[in-house]
């Protein structure tokens, strides 16, 4: 599209929707399930001149139902079957209507009076109504309306103001803007250098986030309705967009040795060690003497207690107890005896600088049993690197794309895939092996991804961890859960994994009543760490699964499981395709038909989902993704393809001429020999002729 096309399709809206059919708008005219309603006009019909895409049908405050029968009734959304809204609106449709007319009419008006400190405090969805403020304005709003993208606009054309608002960023970036530089030109470019996912495939009507009214989900469906790409979009957009404050990065060197130091049994030292200026361990005495001459026959432990001595300038030292990561302190000289004996401690210390310490400690997910020594690409590496980057703490030598991605990772999330030898071990807790501080194999009990997840979520509340949310009073543990943001842990392919050995005795206490807290609080003694503590699994973790119906394995689903989660189907959805306009081909008639016939030949659990009618190459994503998956579905019965998909990708083989190929065996006239069918190769066919048999 030319820019003279952009404003263009501007006047179109504008033509369309004058100030004067906002005054005496309708419900109907607001919000309809035809292409001709303002909502549609504001995030489709104008989707070029900047998207709103993705989200949740209640940014328009209102909205008219798809799917009557989907439950929407949740906290403060309130329907009447035939429509949906918040509450904050109205108690009835009308009501909440009105009101939100009067905030539409706020928001053109002040358009045009760029007035976008009026906007700013309306309280409608911010995408929404910035989108309309531009529509009305005259080009003095810039035409991004997410705040991330906003911000990284600004960020990438070197804000670092202390005002952090749409209308002190709206103000910035045109401020940068050449009065040569056409309007579109320039914030095409910013829509470059922001946009972070392009959310096409999001087509979840009713909420794109998640029901929190229930804590364990799984969304089912055919292949391709956007069931992994739901969480895959969630991941990416995980981070908080309300108050997004400016971003302060520590910088670390990557090319220093991270040491884990671990302040005392059970953490005892902690308190000591961190109102002060100095750090060491226990196990170096001050009676050892000189490190560096310590006799390796004559030490015990002699590896762990030496290597203190191998601590250099500028080193980092990573207070950790158990999974407990409480600080990060960087080295102001090398391992010196006669400085490492001058702190009033019985054990050898160096004195360090404060990186950060944190004021809930971060849990890693690995475990690490020696007392002291080297993370630098160990198994714990990665989790710390982790809880580095959600501190903020980066490498130096990063890059200001890969600091940006570092400083944005999501805390609140764990994704994994099921298969059919993941086990209890894996997701709860097992015994694995490690070397000691002496180089010997020792087995440890190590947590898996549900234990990491509910210590997380723990965490996420203001614990330290689990272990600390069971033990403390029963009305702070309300409290703190009652107010928590959500952890997610994300289970792909669910189906796929043996539920009964992975969940094992826990499968019970996922339920929502059974959670800490709750009315049927249940606590169960793991039988690997037998802690005297029973376990137990906190309100505010959220499971969320994903399952292929089209998956033989689900006909073997625990009914354990399906008792105790809430199903979402996800279909596919024709509208997703038309929204997209595709020019080349009538993509949605063909997935409609197609489906119709799969489905009379098996069920709608096998039917294709609309990312295979989406792809830029159809006919590519025809012959290596459509027809392969027919295949797999009716076993190569090419008779049964041939019905769904036609005579221009199927024809029936020809019967040999030369009989004599066949065995001796009777008189082959007196055999019948049924026809049979193969696809047409690619390259033989005509794809544009087999489409329209089709």
């Amino acid at each position: 599209m030319t820019n003279s096309e952009h404003y263009k399709l501007k006047e179109e809206f504008l033509n369309e929707w004058p100030l004067s059919r906002i005054q005496d708008l309708k419900l109907e005219e607001y919000t309809n399930l035809d292409k001709t309603s303002f909502c549609y006009w504001v995030e489709a019909r104008t989707n070029l001149l900047g998207s709103i895409w993705g989200g949740s049908a209640y940014k328009f405050g209102i909205y008219k139902r798809r799917d009557i029968n989907k439950e929407v009734l949740n906290g403060n959304r309130v329907t009447d079957n035939e429509y949906a809204w918040h509450s904050k609106y109205g108690k009835t449709r009308d009501e909440a209507f009105t009101t939100i007319k009067l905030i539409l009419l706020e928001v053109v008006e002040s358009a045009q009076n760029n007035d976008l400190e009026s906007i700013d405090k309306l309280n409608l969805g911010d995408a929404y109504k910035w989108k309309i403020a531009f529509l009305y304005s005259d080009f003095k709003i810039v035409n991004i309306y997410k705040w991330d993208n906003l911000y990284n606009a600004a960020e990438f054309l070197g804000f670092d103001g202390d005002i952090k608002s749409y209308p002190a960023l709206n103000s910035f970036i045109l401020q940068k803007k050449e009065p040569e530089h056409d309007y579109f030109d320039f914030t095409q470019l910013l829509w470059s250098k922001s946009e972070t996912e392009n959310n096409e495939f999001i087509n979840n009507e009713e909420n794109n986030s998640f029901d929190l009214s229930n804590p364990n989900q799984i969304f089912y469906g055919p292949p391709g309705t956007g069931k992994t790409y739901k969480i895959n979009s969630f991941l990416n957009s995980a981070k908080k967009t309300e108050t997004k404050e400016p971003i302060t990065t520590i910088k670390v060197n990557r090319h220093k040795t991270f040491w884990h130091l671990a302040p005392g049994q059970g953490g005892y030292l902690w308190n000591d060690l961190k109102n002060g200026n100095r750090l060491g361990y226990e196990w170096c005495s001050v009676s050892l003497g000189n490190l560096n001459d310590l006799d390796k026959k004559q030490t015990e432990n002699f590896k762990m207690r030496t290597y203190f001595s191998d601590v250099k300038q500028g080193d980092y030292l990573c207070i950790i107890s158990g999974k407990k990561f409480y600080g990060i302190a960087e080295a102001l000289h090398g391992y010196d005896f006669s400085k490492a004996i001058v702190s009033g401690f019985d054990f050898q210390t160096i004195e360090v600088k404060w990186v950060k310490i944190f004021d809930t400690p971060e849990l890693l997910s690995a475990s690490y049993t020696p007392t002291f020594g080297k993370l630098n690409g160990g198994k714990r590496w990665n989790s710390l690197i982790q809880a580095l980057q959600e501190n903020n703490i980066v490498f130096d030598d990063a890059t200001p794309i890969e600091s940006a991605k570092l400083v944005t990772q999501s805390s609140n999330s764990i994704f994994t895939t099921f298969h059919q030898s993941f086990s209890y071990e894996d997701f709860i807790e097992g015994i694995k092996p490690d070397l000691d501080d002496n180089d010997e194999i020792k087995y440890n009990i190590e947590d898996g991804l549900f234990k990491i997840a509910c210590d997380r979520a723990a965490n996420l509340a203001g614990f330290e961890d689990l272990h600390d949310a069971l033990k403390s009073p029963k009305e702070i543990v309300k409290a703190k859960f009652e107010v928590s943001e959500p952890f997610y842990l994300f289970i792909d392919e669910i189906n796929r994994g043996n539920i009964s050995q992975i969940f094992g005795e826990l499968i019970t206490l996922i339920e929502k009543d059974k959670r800490l807290g709750q009315v049927n609080e249940t606590r169960v003694t793991l039988p690997y760490s037998k802690s005297e503590i029973q376990f137990c699994v906190p309100p505010n973790l959220y499971i969320i699964g994903t399952m292929n119906t089209a998956d033989r394995s689900v006909e073997a689903l625990d009914t354990a499981l399906r008792r105790r989660f809430c199903f979402t189907e996800m279909l596919p959805d024709r509208k997703v395709i038309e929204d997209k306009a595709f020019s080349d081909y009538p993509r949605a008639d063909i997935m409609g038909k197609i489906n119709t016939r799969i489905e009379f030949l098996l069920d709608r659990n096998y039917t294709l989902g609309h990312s295979y009618f989406m792809k830029e190459n159809f006919k590519n994503s025809f012959k290596n993704e459509i027809i392969p998956l027919l295949q797999e579905y009716f076993y190569n019965d090419y008779s049964k393809i041939g019905l769904i998909l036609g005579k221009g990708f199927v024809r029936e083989k020809e019967t040999p001429k030369d009989k004599d190929i066949f065995a001796d065996f009777y008189g082959i006239d007196d055999i019948d020999i049924q026809k049979t069918f193969e696809l047409i190769p690619f390259d033989e066919l005509n794809f544009d002729k087999a489409i329209q048999l089709l």
